[in-house]
């Protein structure tokens, strides 16, 4: 059986890179991306403190953000924090506090989520410095009381790839964007894995490759089933192009 060479658009935990060893699969680990976290502007949270707040983070990073200084900007237990997706969620339940999360990953569907559940609070929006969603604008359409906070920067690690690889694997939407504003394209024999329905709607967009959504989030269940179904796709048989003359 033929195993496939992947690329993976970020760096790797060590468990992950071992698997991935153990298991001879030729593999390039390149972040595309690098996030720098903001520490808590003081000035903004500790007046705001007393006050019931709802929390809104539309990215896996600001969710660590709020996982890691919850108990330095104020955050009470029964305030409520909105997200976007299945992955946010796993990492904002260990704050300890209710997740609310629309049925639809997209900025619309948590516009409308916030305005049905409007009871005056101050909407806190967890952010990065750019601004990769429509939220904004609806929540300003709205007149609801919000204010937005920048909580890390996102840089793109400009990066050409001259090698060919079976599998491409992307974490998030950054990563594709960094990825495609590089001048990488995937081959066109090549899947392109996408961990969640957000990077796999951007990969949809960015790329004409076959594009296949992981709903397994945890980095190494996702390089798992990356490589299993890419190693599939490779050792599918070759169609039988001979021609036959009578």
């Amino acid at each position: 059986m033929e195993l496939p060479a992947i690329f993976i658009g970020q760096k790797l935990s060590a468990l992950t890179r071992k698997w991935l060893i153990s298991e001879q699969i030729r593999f390039i680990e390149q972040p595309l991306v690098r996030i720098t976290y903001r520490k808590p502007d003081r000035k903004f949270f500790d007046p705001i403190s007393p006050q019931t707040k709802k929390w809104v983070v539309t990215s896996s990073y600001a969710a660590h953000w709020l996982l890691r200084f919850q108990e330095h900007i104020g955050m009470k237990k029964d305030e409520l924090v909105y997200c976007l997706s299945d992955k946010q969620e796993g990492i904002l339940k260990n704050c300890g506090v209710q997740v609310v999360r629309p049925k639809s990953p997209n900025a619309y569907a948590l516009a409308d989520l916030l305005i049905n559940d409007d009871t005056g609070a101050s909407i806190i929006y967890l952010r990065g410095d750019k601004s990769l969603n429509q939220l904004p604008e609806l929540l300003n359409a709205q007149g609801l009381n919000w204010a937005s906070v920048e909580v890390y920067k996102n840089t793109s690690i400009e990066i050409l790839m001259n090698e060919v690889f079976d599998g491409y694997l992307f974490f998030s939407e950054s990563a594709i964007r960094s990825y495609k504003a590089s001048g990488n394209f995937p081959p066109p024999q090549a899947s392109v894995l996408a961990n969640g329905a957000r990077t796999a709607q951007t990969a949809w967009a960015e790329f004409p490759n076959l594009v296949l959504e992981s709903s397994e989030q945890e980095e190494l269940s996702f390089v798992k089933y990356a490589i299993k179904r890419i190693t599939e796709k490779l050792n599918e048989p070759k169609p039988d192009h001979r021609v036959i003359i009578e």
